[in-house]
């Protein structure tokens, strides 16, 4: 019937404007005629399959019309579908759904072939007598007409759908008539009619995502329903992106969250949220892998197979994980089946990796010798300046006999002469005066190659759907012998079993190679450019400089050192979905998680280790596996009584863990080497260690999601955790939250106009635990040692640590305040919070008087407070046919305090003050009332010139060296008195903009700039260089010499007799960075569909490209590693 009505419209083409209006006329005076549960032809043959868990009424509208060809029409204002429904269903019609979804007594529905349209009870489908007619076209904001789009009479049900080229066409139009035009994903628009007889319209897409979906940990809500301060990030925003692991994606981008990138080419790099909650123990935010909380790394989860992630920030949205939810929660949701035909992707990317625009050669050959001139006429300043320098720069007075005559027994050449006198070794003269020189940056430092390559198969039937991928990274990084590779697979697969009963599984299964050998920077540095770098017989060269101080060889362990280390690890999550009567539903999930790790290294009687620290080789094995189960049992129930909603979320969960760790190691092998690690047993010296571990927990969880009125939202929850490694008594603890939200831009009295037109305000508390400390810590220890009794040797076993049985959680008490605004129709989305939290019963090592016999005890002690701001700004800064530009913008700032330490209190001196109170730890460089991360130092303020010669002898120190503030001036720098509390290690401030672009229908820009503000970092070259130092080649810099007075840089030897053993200088780590910069080109579809392609996609991206800042080291966001820019090209394939 279908290909009949095609080939007709082909074969009567010149009159399709006339039919097209026949038609919908004909159309409309059905509609008003049909009965309610009238069935079309088409309506009774079609038969539709759905499995959906806490979804919108809307969203089931979108997959029925997804999978047949029904059009709904409806009034939002009218019919509700935002009530979130369970249903299972297979092979049912499509009035056999509506029924389902819709309670009689509210709703009704009119069906005509493949027209559906929804009203209240008593709602009429209205005709109206004006002979009047509108047309009109809707396209996208590039101009592409959009098909399926609802346009109807506002207040009426009347109406249609565009067709394929997006045109429609309404008759019986009153003139003072408001047409709605809907659809799914983009912005609804009332458009009055005032006469018009065409009206064409560009649909814009939500300028904030309203409806999209946000998972809050066992469920989820609408973004625009929730209570806490949660935030979601879609995985597309970062496939352009050179991902080795997600840290990476999330450097910068979300407010509250710190994550900073890696340096290696395994990526790494920190995750934490809202600031520091621990002294000592783990402050990790949770992950949760598809609704299960995952314990793996990080590493093992693919970046390409997310699909989103959601931020849990404020307490009262991670309190229903309770003990492990003190730092926050990542929601991670990986990519699942849709239904339809299968659709294979193809993603690839290469790249090239180079250090980023900071020069930090090490010295090139006449700045070394510039330095040893330097440093050597500060360390014998009672020798004559121009003996070291050298005979073709003396001074205009000073001959060349002149200089030579002051040894006293000069060489004959002037050029040995100079180079003894600097205390070149043998072979660097050798080498200084053959021209040899060896380029150790250039030797060290690469250009490392990078690609991945990922596919995935997409699909799904009535009562199966599917998701399967595998990717391969292949990584080098920016130093010579840092590589990494892994090999990650998914398996998502879901299928309905009946109209009750729903069953899946996601899999995860993870290889990773970390078997390399990086060269080291520090010997890099410490080499000089005269070094030998070979030996005669071509080998590498121990001591390059021929002396062992501080000079080994950067390469000699990455080329002699054999090492192999595998991680393999598989998790798999399996469930069973369960429609239960009146209302409820059961989902309970068994989570296995399995690896292991192989770790072995060989050292050879070519590198130090395996020579001279150990003797005849060194070798050694590593073996470490793991296995752990996890049950949820989660109970839910949904119902909506008039205008109140409830949500009720049940838990039970238990889980267990067990480890295995072994470690051999052997020396001295004979007959030979060759089989290093793969034959222990060779060796002599043969030693063994064993280490298993195993612990329990389980946990009881309540939470209620509270609706009134779609206006004031309630969450509330409460979690009962249990944890074996705590102490006997306290085994136990009690995780409660609260969370109200106001809809207020809902009120009556609101004025909804254009300026503000959506106002949410946000108040939670709640609890949080953190549990991250060893399986053991409670429990006193016995540990093993020889003795001698007087004829042999004999192990004995005694106490070595004391149990606690009072030890138990960390506790994090928060508070959150928020607001959301959205202004100018939702164009600008602002997300404002304010919070303050509070850590008590650290857990920290307690010291212990010698008397015990014992040295400390791990207890609950201590407190620690947070507080901070977050701001974030979505907007939509132009859309048209021809361009659209997004813009993203968040801001955070965090403040930490030690409220309380070990609670030790007397007399100390701090900052030239006598004080009273709780004790520092001098030694952590904790204090009561200052942040974690405050830095307690000399206050540096410049460096002492030729003419302040005599002030500076008052301190026992002389021009070039630093100047610290004498707090009490007393002429003596102590720490007690002269140290102060001068900045900060981490930022105060952290910003991120991201802007994107989409012009020419099928271009896509994007840029990211973040920003981090405020601290500060030492650095150790500026320190000053003492004698033990004295071979080092460190990079060049303008530091102080009489010709050179600088007032920044000291000179290459300072005073070094403080207590400290010298001067920190300080420079400023904040940092303004282009960190991602994107170009995407989508190929027009009439270009590829011959082919069968769905979509291609070709890009390029750069990562760190432009750095400002005024860090003196490596990088300000790594400190003292250097951080990679890489350029990556890539594309992607879908068919």
């Amino acid at each position: 019937m279908k290909k009949f009505l095609n080939l007709l419209c082909l074969l009567l083409k010149q009159h399709r404007k006339k039919l097209v209006v026949m038609r919908n006329t004909v159309l409309i005076l059905l509609l008003s005629t049909f009965q309610v549960f009238a069935v079309g032809t088409y309506a009774q043959t079609k038969t539709i399959s759905l499995a959906m868990h806490d979804a919108t009424i809307r969203d089931v509208l979108f997959a029925i019309q997804n999978q047949s060809e029904f059009y709904f029409l409806y009034n939002s204002e009218l019919v509700d579908v935002t009530k979130k429904v369970d249903i299972s269903i297979k092979g049912e019609k499509v009035d056999e759904i509506l029924t389902r979804l819709f309670d009689k007594s509210k709703v009704d529905f009119l069906i005509k072939d493949r027209y559906i349209v929804l009203t209240p009870v008593g709602g009429n489908v209205e005709l109206f007598d004006q002979p009047s007619r509108i047309t009109g076209k809707v396209t996208d904001s590039f101009g592409q007409p959009l098909p399926s789009v609802t346009v109807v009479i506002k207040g009426t049900t009347q109406g249609t759908v565009t067709t394929s080229d997006g045109e429609y066409i309404l008759t019986n139009i009153p003139e003072d008539a408001t047409l709605v035009f809907s659809f799914v994903g983009m912005k609804t628009q009332e458009i009055p009619v005032g006469g018009q007889t065409s009206i064409d319209v560009v649909m814009q897409e939500e300028a904030i995502g309203l409806e999209e979906v946000v998972a809050i940990g066992y469920g989820t809500v609408k973004k625009s329903d929730l209570t806490g301060s949660v935030t979601k990030v879609s995985g597309e925003e970062f496939s352009m992106q050179p991902l080795t692991q997600i840290t990476e994606m999330l450097a910068g981008t979300v407010a509250g969250f710190n994550s900073s990138q890696g340096t290696s080419a395994s990526g790494g790099g920190s995750l934490e949220i809202r600031g520091p909650t621990s002294l000592s123990a783990g402050t990790d935010p949770l992950i949760v892998l598809d609704g299960v909380i995952y314990n793996g790394s990080i590493r093992d989860i693919n970046p390409m197979d997310i699909e989103s992630l959601d931020i849990l920030k404020d307490a009262s949205s991670s309190a229903i994980f309770g003990a492990k939810a003190a730092s926050g929660v990542v929601i991670i949701t990986t990519t699942k089946g849709k239904t339809g035909k299968p659709t294979i992707n193809f993603s690839t990317k290469m790249g090239l990796a180079e250090v980023t625009n900071k020069d930090m050669r090490p010295f090139s050959p006449k700045g070394f010798t510039d330095f040893r001139r330097d440093f050597l006429g500060r360390l014998y300043p009672d020798l004559p300046q121009y003996y070291f320098y050298s005979p073709d720069e003396l001074p205009g007075n000073i001959s060349v006999s002149d200089w030579s005559n002051y040894s006293d027994n000069p060489n004959s050449n002037n050029y040995v002469e100079w180079l003894s006198r600097l205390q070149l070794t043998n072979p660097e003269i050798e080498n200084y005066l053959n021209g040899r020189t060896v380029d150790w940056y250039d030797q060290v430092m690469q250009k490392g190659f990078r690609q991945s390559y990922d596919v995935s198969i997409n699909g799904g039937g009535e009562s199966l759907s599917y998701y399967w991928s595998l990717g391969y990274t292949d990584n080098e990084g920016i130093i010579v012998g840092d590589k990494y590779s892994a090999l990650r697979s998914r398996l998502n697969v879901s299928a309905k079993i009946s109209d009750f009963l729903s069953v899946g599984t996601n899999t995860q299964f993870a290889f990773r190679d970390e078997s390399d050998i990086q060269a080291q920077l520090r010997n890099m540095f410490n080499n000089t450019p005269y070094a030998t770098m070979y030996n005669e017989d071509g080998t590498l060269k121990w001591f390059p400089n021929d002396q062992q101080q501080n000079a080994q060889n950067p390469l000699l362990n990455t080329y002699y050192q054999d090492k192999q280390k595998n991680i393999y690890s598989l998790v798999s999550s399996l469930y069973a979905d369960i429609i239960l009567p009146l209302g409820f539903s059961y989902r309970i999930v068994y989570q296995p998680r399995m690896g292991f790790t192989k770790n072995y290294n060989f050292w050879s009687t070519s590198t130090i280790v395996g020579a001279i620290d150990h003797s005849g080789g060194y070798g050694t094995r590593e073996d470490s596996q793991f296995y752990e189960w996890q049950v949820d049992n989660i109970l839910k129930w949904n119902k909506d009584v008039g205008i109140h909603s409830f949500d009720f979320t049940f838990l039970y969960n238990a889980e267990k863990y067990q480890s295995w760790y072994s470690f051999q190691s052997a020396e001295e092998f004979s007959p030979n080497e060759k089989l290093s690690f793969h034959s222990l047993q060779s060796g002599a010296k043969l030693t063994i260690d064993n280490n298993d571990t195993y612990s329990t927990g389980d946990a009881v969880m309540g939470r209620l999601n509270y609706t009134l009125m779609d206006k004031y939202l309630l969450t509330a929850s409460v979690r009962q955790d249990g944890y074996s490694a705590f102490g006997l008594e306290n085994k136990r603890a009690i995780f409660p939250a609260l969370a109200l939200a106001w809809q207020a831009s809902r009120e009556n009295f609101w004025n909804n106009d254009w300026l503000v037109n959506r106002l949410k305000m946000r108040l939670s508390w709640g609890v949080n635990g953190n549990r991250d400390i060893g399986v053991y810590s409670a429990l006193a220890k016995l540990s093993q040692n020889f003795y001698y009794n007087g004829s042999q040797v004999q192990i004995g076993v005694y106490n070595s640590s004391l149990a606690n049985a009072q030890l138990s959680w960390e506790k994090t008490e928060a508070y959150n305040l928020g607001v959301d605004v959205g202004l100018f129709d939702n164009r600008i989305d602002i997300t404002a919070d304010a919070y303050v939290s509070t850590t008590k019963d650290l857990l920290m090592l307690r010291n212990l008087p010698k008397i015990t016999g014992f040295s400390d005890i791990y207890s609950n002690l201590g407190e620690l407070k947070n507080k901070g701001l977050e701001f974030s700004v979505n907007s939509v800064n132009i859309t048209n046919s021809r361009i659209k530009w997004n813009s993203s913008l968040v801001f955070s700032l965090n403040r930490n305090e030690i409220v309380e330490l070990f609670g030790d209190v007397g007399e100390y001196t701090l900052e030239n003050e006598v004080r009273y109170g709780e004790l520092p730890d001098f030694t952590n460089r904790w204090f009561p009332g200052q942040a974690i991360d405050r830095i307690w130092d000399y206050d540096i303020t410049g460096v002492w010139q030729l003419d302040q010669a005599d002030e500076a002898a008052k301190y026992n120190q002389s021009p070039g060296d630093y100047i610290a503030v004498d707090v009490n001036e007393d002429g003596i720098y102590t720490e007690s008195n002269d140290k102060r509390f001068v900045g900060w290690k981490q930022p105060r401030y952290r910003i991120g903009l991201r802007n994107e672009v989409s012009f020419l229908k099928h271009f896509t820009a994007s840029a990211f700039l973040r920003a981090e503000l405020g601290h500060i970092g030492s650095i150790a070259i500026f320190k000053g260089t003492s004698s033990s130092y004295e071979r080092t080649s460190t990079r060049e810099f303008p530091y102080w010499t009489p010709d050179n007075p600088s007032n920044k840089y000291g000179a290459v030897v300072s005073y070094s007799g403080l207590y400290s053993g010298g001067f920190n200088t300080y420079f400023p780590r904040s940092y303004l960075r282009v960190q991602d910069l994107s170009i995407s080109y989508n190929v027009p579809k009439k270009v590829i569909e011959h082919l069968n392609f769905e979509r291609v996609r070709v890009y390029g991206n750069v990562r760190n490209l432009l750095t400002f800042d005024g860090w003196m080291d490596w990088d300000p966001e790594s400190g003292s590693s250097p951080m990679p820019r890489v350029f990556t090209l890539g594309f992607d394939l879908s068919f």
